[in-house]
């Protein structure tokens, strides 16, 4: 019904519908409206859901990083459904950790917050934070100010938990020693190497193989699909030059917005803090005790904010938390922090932190400034608003003109002055810039414009920018000639059965080897043991012969008296190298503060994840495999 009222009506007679239809779906919620709204979840965790688009986003993301790592290819092993599998299971492990810290109370104190925020190079003018660039930046960026630090504030008390997890670790100094010793341990050892390219001589390949190859293996000769789109990008900084500025339009606004160019009254704030925790009478009486004995002189604020605070960060500088202006932090807060004057301290009041002891200490009041000392801001403000004007505006009729006439871009595109523009050609996997976008890449194949030949919806790249785009070409992903590849198919037989024959020719060589003890077997192809190469000392971290040789060798048992044990390992290339282990030294057991760090974070790392295996083995978690394939 939907996609006949889309593909029928238009105009007067569109918007009509969808707004009476509207109605329901506004009071029911559109996924309920339509059914199977659970479609839209990957999972749930204890009840809170993770949505698929999220999952989709974070697989675009990490498939893209991927195909970067390694020139333009996914690597083998990372097909689409492993990867999917891995985010899902990461994001699972992430919400576990949340509700985690929310559960056992991790919160950021205040100080904390603004410490993180005063911090970032972002927020700073010449290395100082900057009030009014903090707030410029979060307005500019369309963030609140407060669900922008009740988000830092919720990041840094899940980094609270899980760094609070990894500090519980602790090894004996007994057992560093030990782990010392067998980290610098030493080996001395014998190699043989039979390559695989010395058997590929006398492989003899038909033409049966060949085409047997070719038609159990067609999945590898499959070129990838790929498209070709046309689009329309509406980016407010392009915009910024259709605004003109009068020194009456300037004026006007200054006049209008004249608050925001004031430096507001800002208060410098001490605190003591009483958690509540579990027992809130306990921390009141606490909290006016400390504030009795403050009172009567016994003690001073700043001993009281130093030593006993439980705002750790405050607490190292007497309580200090820092200027605040109304309503940085609002609610209790802010209606005592102004009502106190310069030097007064408050009774204990209980605010969402536990109860507080707060001290004004200095006062800095309001500077209202004019025009001229502001000029540059109040120019940039004006523009950004008026640009902000313009880009709705383009946008409302971007997006009607292509839903009304989804069989072309070009009304749209005239509409709001702009060219359709071609990408090049690219597949799913992302192509280059505009076409790494994980939305462009995500709409580009999807049914209504890949198959039903559609404009797509309007795409939010980001609150700034914005795209529509349509198909202009595709091709589909089709098997490669036989003769296209069949020197690849030789090559892959070939060096199959090479590595069949080097692969009976060492084993029939290692059994030899270990029933002689030595490597006199080798005569048996020609070889005399002065081939053998010979490596002594050779730590973990060793690199030659190579890293695979050095692994194996480290997995070897301790040979018994003065007999070598022998070994192999074949390399990724097919080579097979005979190993003969002839002797072990164990390094030195003092470790240094480097090692001793290593070894406690390696257990760290050990601990967190059986925290996380814990969390998840008592979770309630359900994961919907149908909805990950749609």
């Amino acid at each position: 019904m939907l996609q006949n009222i889309h593909d029928k009506a238009k105009g007067w007679l569109a918007y009509t519908i969808v707004f009476l239809i509207s109605i329901p779906f506004a009071l029911f919620g559109i996924n309920s409206y339509l059914g199977g709204g659970d479609k839209l979840i990957a999972a749930t965790v204890n009840g809170e859901e993770i949505p698929f688009s999220e999952v989709k986003n974070e697989l675009l993301q990490q498939k893209q990083r991927l195909v970067a790592m390694f020139q333009g290819k996914l690597p083998a092993g990372f097909d689409d459904k492993t990867l999917k599998s891995q985010v899902l299971e990461g994001l699972i492990n992430q919400e576990l950790l949340r509700q985690e810290a929310e559960n056992n109370g991790y919160l950021a104190s205040d100080a904390e917050v603004f410490s993180v925020i005063s911090n970032t190079p972002a927020f700073q003018k010449d290395g100082v934070f900057d009030r009014k660039i903090y707030e410029q930046l979060l307005t500019s960026n369309r963030r609140n100010k407060a669900s922008y630090e009740s988000a830092l504030r919720k990041d840094i008390s899940n980094k609270q938990l899980s760094e609070g997890i990894k500090k519980t670790s602790f090894l004996p100094t007994v057992q560093v020693a030990k782990y010392q010793a067998l980290l610098n341990q030493k080996r001395d050892f014998e190699t043989y190497t039979l390559k695989v390219d010395d058997f590929k001589e006398g492989v003899e390949i038909t033409d049966d193989e060949v085409k047997a190859y070719y038609d159990s293996h067609s999945n590898e000769f499959m070129t990838q699909e790929k498209v070709k789109i046309n689009y329309v990008r509406l980016k407010v900084d392009d915009l910024l030059d259709d605004v003109v500025v009068t020194p009456d339009s300037l004026q006007s606004y200054f006049d209008e917005n004249a608050a925001r160019y004031a430096e507001p009254e800002q208060r410098k704030v001490s605190h003591i803090l009483i958690k509540a925790g579990g027992d809130e009478e306990k921390a009141k009486k606490q909290a006016e005790a400390f504030y009795n004995d403050i009172s009567s002189g016994k003690v001073t604020f700043e001993s009281v904010a130093s030593n006993n605070s439980e705002d750790k960060e405050a607490a190292k500088k007497a309580g200090d938390m820092g200027f605040f202006a109304r309503g940085d932090r609002g609610g209790v807060f802010d209606d005592i922090v102004f009502s106190l004057e310069k030097g007064q301290i408050s009774k204990p009041v209980k605010t969402y932190l536990g109860y507080e002891i707060i001290k004004v200490s200095e006062i800095k009041a309001e500077i209202q400034k004019s025009l001229e000392e502001v000029k540059s801001s109040v120019e940039k403000d004006y523009r950004r608003e008026e640009v902000d004007k313009i880009f709705q505006d383009h946008l409302e009729k971007l997006q009607t003109l292509a839903f009304e006439n989804d069989s072309s871009l070009d009304p749209a595109a005239q509409a709001v002055g702009l060219e359709v523009k071609t990408s090049d050609w690219f597949t799913r996997t992302g192509g280059k810039d505009f076409t790494a976008i994980p939305k462009i890449l995500a709409e580009s194949f999807s049914n209504a414009v890949l198959n039903e030949g559609k404009n797509s919806p309007l795409i939010e790249i980001s609150d700034t920018d914005v795209a529509v785009i349509r198909l202009n070409s595709k091709e589909s992903a089709r098997l490669k000639p036989m003769a296209e590849v069949s020197e690849q198919i030789k090559k892959s037989i070939i060096d199959t059965k090479a590595r069949k024959l080097v692969n009976n020719k060492g084993e029939a060589l290692l059994a030899k080897l270990k029933t002689t003890g030595n490597w006199s077997a080798l005569s048996d192809i020609g070889v005399t043991p002065d081939a053998v190469e010979t490596f002594k000392a050779v730590d973990r971290k060793a690199t030659k012969p190579s890293v695979d040789v050095v692994r194996k060798v480290f997995a070897i048992n301790i040979p018994k008296s003065n007999v070598p044990e022998f070994s192999n390992t074949i390399l990724p290339i097919g080579d097979y190298v005979l190993i003969a282990l002839k002797s072990v030294t164990d390094g030195d057991i003092k470790a240094d503060d480097t090692a001793k760090d290593s070894f406690v974070n390696a257990l760290a790392t050990r601990e967190y994840s059986a925290v996380i295996k814990a969390l998840r083995e008592e979770a309630d978690i359900v994961i919907f495999p149908e909805k990950e394939e749609n």
